[in-house]
Order: structure tokens, then C-alpha cells, then sequence
């Protein structure tokens, strides 16, 4: 698998994610919340692999593999 067969997505956790772990999802399908409250796209069709939170920062991190 390559880099460009994976990517990662950062949304707020104070809003939390609009998908799922395991989820399939489109690309430019609502993935959850920017910081400042823009809607986070999806740049790939693929799966939601991993939902990671960073704790310092305050976003979850979300792994999306074609």
C-alpha cells in the first residue's frame, strides 16, 4: 500500500466525527468538524480505518484507506 492509498483527516472532537470506524465513505462526504466549525471532506472513496484522539490538541484523527 502507498501513501496515496491512505490518508489521514483532523476534526474537532468537540463535535465529534460524522462517521464511524469501519465506515465506507465518498469522497467530498462530510467527515466531521474543522476547529472552526467548516465541514471536513472526505479527499478519497475508501474505509475509516482508525479513529485516533490527541488529547493535546483537542482533534481526532481519522485514518481513510482506499
Amino acid at each position: 500500500m502507498t501513501e496515496e492509498d491512505s490518508f489521514t483527516v483532523i476534526v474537532d472532537a468537540a463535535t465529534g466525527p460524522d462517521v464511524s470506524v469501519g465506515q465506507k465513505v465518498d469522497a467530498g462526504q462530510v467527515l466531521g468538524r474543522s476547529p472552526d466549525k467548516k465541514p471536513v471532506l472526505s479527499p478519497i472513496h475508501g474505509t475509516v480505518k482508525a479513529c485516533v484522539f490527541d488529547p493535546d490538541n483537542h482533534l481526532l484523527h481519522l485514518l481513510i484507506k482506499k
